[in-house]
């Protein structure tokens, strides 16, 4: 054992009283500092989240500024059109928490929990500084007894004070007397929501409480309180009511997650897929959607009736990538149309709505180039790419933003098998095409099989590497699907490719009569027992059973086969039209015409070649030209019902009008369209106008009568080639696809109307839905977007009679905190 000195022995105890004091004092800095912590807004508790610094935006509708509130206590606003910073406020010491419009006095609230209230002047000033004696970290204004009062979250409840607008107390809130405190809540009361007759408020302790308000007195009384509605602290809360009349309560927490509740305080539906703090949460009454910020940054967007996330259909964020930022704090504000948040890095960003933007964007994985629809229920929309797949879409029933798909995939060996129609040499000549690719893949395969066999597998991801051959052989460039077309009285869809086929998709007759012979044992009996019971018009009685209808959804649970495939062309097949057997015809019949400037009819119910197109006024002996419909290649084609005449544009810069037979060398040429400076590419029937409308690369629409000599009334600058064009069933507008823009005209005047902007790349077909009043266009950008329908405006007087008688859209700007003057940047 080793000897102490007695002196050092003498002085151990004063070192042990001195450790002991400076172990007291760090232990009541500890007790002051968490004492600050609760009372702080960091909108986390620390013993149990991660630490959070946020900014709280707000908006001054009167100045039309937005208003961010800092850590610091410092207000900084901005102009809501140009993002110019105007002012800097000083006057809170402590975090700002939250900001309230009282619109009655037009006086701007914003609180802090250095335990003031600031009521703001509309001309920007200080008019009323309000010393509650506790931190306020939020606020809510409710009217109850005629009387206004104004309700804040404090730690462990809520107070209730009474509004003064004539400052009879000496303040505008009457801070003198408290009116009612409520003590359901055991922590930070963080979110407050008021409405006519109920009050919300969640806060740290995982608790969301409904109040009524409507009780006689200045009391509270609890309508529900829901324990642990989430299993951290709400940092979030909000009310959202949409035009059908529906209300939801959206609670986000710190334990990663979001709740959609009913108004009674039902739980609908949880999302758990963020990976952080749910820190932001918003209602866009515009597009129905709630934007959540969950530690990335870009919103993530929900279908609240549904609970869907519908980001991947909504072009705001489709082209966003990740940044080195998380949005925190999300805000709506209905007078501006725009939602604003904050973010980690100090900034904020802005998103305007844009009425023309597009309604759903679906994302390909290859570009589009053409676009047909079914206008039997339900609403089926056809897409064909530059692979030569048709996909299949369908809305489903949740939502108007999401999309089913389906996709329908031909290879060289089936295409082999099935019928062909068409002149002999052409049958031929495809079938020895046909056998010489299966003969090269088959060579290839082997030579692939053999090398493998003779060396060692080099790489452990050799195993990854596909193994299923692609569904064709044919190289990229030769099997774009140019034209589509859905035939509704056959039920067939009609592909122009660009391998010189057409080909005839159909429902699958064998899975359509299966599923028709599937009847639930005893129907009959069942129905005629309950009849008494039934609607007079339901749908099970055998008097109201449509077979047209049934059918149609019968044949859509099929799914789509290929029939057949028409071969006479001997190039691209870029235009299709269909005469109906309606128009005093005998069939069905296609008109088809391409690269060849060949056109081709074909019998659809027969499902054969009927005739081609003979040029008799050729001279004797022409042979070769005899087929030959114009001297360019068949750029587009489109049917007049009126006149009995189809049209036709050629790279040679003219339209062709010609009379419709059934016998080719009947198809006598009617006029000619010239005036067009380069290859006309599109042309379309104007049946609201009877007129022809025609887009040319030179960069004009032209508008022709469509009677006697057709002359051009009307020329357009499209300030760019035209790729497509679109007439508007209803009221005859003029849709345009402009290089990767899409411009609506006036059918009456020609005016530029409507211009809806979010493709990347060139639009190559646009076409229009009118039971549903909306434009869908496809593009090279791999994409397909629909558009609202322009819609003529109604002339305030016909409004009026009318009245006697009886909706990613967003546009990006972001502001620099740091800077005295924000710039805006449009995405």
């Amino acid at each position: 054992m080793r000897e102490v000195p007695v002196r050092k022995l003498r002085r151990t105890p004063v070192r042990l009283r001195k450790l002991r004091k400076r172990l007291a004092h760090v232990h009541l800095c500890a007790h002051k500092l968490s004492d600050r912590l609760r009372a702080s807004p960091l909108y986390a508790c620390a013993t149990r989240f991660r630490w959070v610094r946020r900014n709280s935006p707000g908006y001054n509708p009167v100045r039309r500024e937005i208003l961010m509130g800092c850590e610091d206590g410092v207000i900084k606003t901005w102009e809501s059109e140009s993002g110019k910073q105007i002012s800097v406020a000083y006057e809170h010491k402590g975090w700002i928490t939250d900001f309230l419009y009282w619109s009655e006095t037009k006086l701007m609230l914003s609180s802090a929990n250095d335990r003031n209230i600031i009521a703001w002047a509309s001309g920007g000033g200080v008019y009323d500084r309000i010393n509650i004696g506790v931190p306020v970290y939020c606020m809510g204004i409710c009217a109850r007894r005629h009387q206004l009062q104004i309700f804040c979250g404090v730690n462990g409840g809520i107070r209730i004070y009474a509004l003064d607008e004539k400052r009879e107390s000496g303040h505008v809130i009457n801070c003198n007397r408290v009116l009612y405190i409520a003590k359901e809540h055991t922590d930070i009361v963080r979110c407050i929501l008021c409405t006519d007759s109920r009050t919300y408020s969640a806060g740290y302790d995982q608790r969301l409480i409904i109040y009524e308000t409507l009780t006689g007195d200045n009391s509270l009384k609890t309508f529900a309180i829901i324990n642990g509605a989430h299993d951290a602290g709400i940092s979030c809360l909000l009310l959202a009511k949409d035009n059908e009349n529906n209300s939801w309560i959206l609670t986000g927490s710190f334990d990663k997650s979001m709740k959609i509740w009913t108004a009674d305080g039902k739980p609908v539906h949880k999302l758990d897929n963020f990976i952080s703090t749910v820190s932001g949460i918003c209602y866009v009454p515009r597009n129905k959607t709630v934007w959540v910020a969950g530690g990335t940054s870009y919103a993530s967007l929900f279908d609240p009736k549904s609970g869907e996330n519908v980001s991947d259909f909504i072009g705001t964020f489709q082209q966003q990538e990740e940044e080195k930022y998380q949005l925190q704090i999300l805000k709506f504000f209905p007078e501006l149309n725009q939602v604003v948040a904050s973010t980690s890095r100090r900034h904020l960003i802005v998103w305007k709505y844009n009425p023309s933007g597009c309604v759903t964007a679906l994302k390909c994985k290859v570009p589009l180039e053409s676009l047909c629809y079914t206008r039997k229920v339900p609403i089926l929309i056809f897409s064909g790419d530059h692979e030569g797949v048709i996909v299949k879409w369908e809305r489903m029933q949740s939502n108007h933003f999401m999309y089913s798909k389906e996709t329908f995939v031909i290879s060289d060996s089936k295409i082999k098998k099935k019928r062909k129609t068409g002149s002999k040499k052409r049958e031929l000549m495809l079938e020895q095409e046909l056998n010489e690719k299966l003969n090269n893949l088959q060579v290839k395969n082997n030579e692939e099989v053999n090398k493998a066999n003779n060396k060692n597998i080099q790489s452990h991801y050799a195993f990854n590497k596909p193994i299923i051959p692609p569904a064709s052989t044919h190289n990229h460039p030769h099997t774009t699907i140019l034209k589509c077309l859905f035939v509704e009285s056959l039920d067939i869809i009609l592909a122009a490719s660009e391998d010189t086929n057409i080909y005839v998709w159909g429902f699958d007759d064998q899975a359509v009569s299966v599923l028709q012979d599937m009847k639930p044992q005893d129907m009959e009996s069942l129905v005629t027992r309950y009849s008494i019971l039934l609607d007079p018009e339901s749908g099970l009685l055998p008097q109201n059973t449509k077979d047209s209808e049934s059918d149609s959804v019968t044949n859509r649970v099929a799914g789509f086969v290929c029939k057949y495939v028409f071969c006479e062309h001997e190039s691209c097949v870029t235009s299709l039209v269909v005469i109906e057997k309606e128009n005093s015809m005998d069939s069905t019949y296609l008109l088809s015409g391409g690269w060849d400037r060949r056109i081709c009819i074909w019998d659809l119910e027969k499902g054969r070649l009927h005739d081609t197109f003979r040029n008799t006024s050729l001279a004797p002996g022409n042979h070769d030209n005899l087929e030959l419909a114009c001297d360019g290649v068949i750029m587009d084609m489109d049917y007049s019902e009126v006149n009995k005449e189809f049209a036709y544009s050629s790279s040679d810069k003219m339209v062709y009008i010609r009379k419709f037979s059934t016998t080719g060398s009947k198809m006598t040429l009617v006029n000619t369209l010239q005036g067009h400076d380069a290859e006309v590419t599109s042309v379309r029937w104007n049946a609201v106008l009877n007129k022809w409308v025609t887009g040319s690369e030179d960069g004009t629409i032209r508008i022709w009568s469509g009677s006697g000599l057709n002359e051009c009334e009307q020329i357009l600058a499209a300030m760019g080639g035209v790729s497509c064009l679109c007439v508007d069933k209803l009221n005859g507008a003029i849709v345009a696809g402009i290089q990767h823009v899409i411009r609506v005209y006036d059918p009456d005047m020609y005016r530029l109307m409507q211009t809806n902007v979010g493709h990347t790349d060139a639009v190559r077909t646009v076409i229009h839905i009118k039971e549903r009043n909306q434009y869908v266009s496809c593009s090279w950008d791999q994409s397909i977007r629909v558009w609202n329908a322009w819609k003529k405006p109604v002339k305030r007087k016909d409004l009026d009679e009318d009245n006697d008688k009886g909706d990613n859209k967003m546009k990006r700007v972001e502001i620099s905190l740091h800077e005295e003057e924000g710039e805006e940047a449009e995405y």
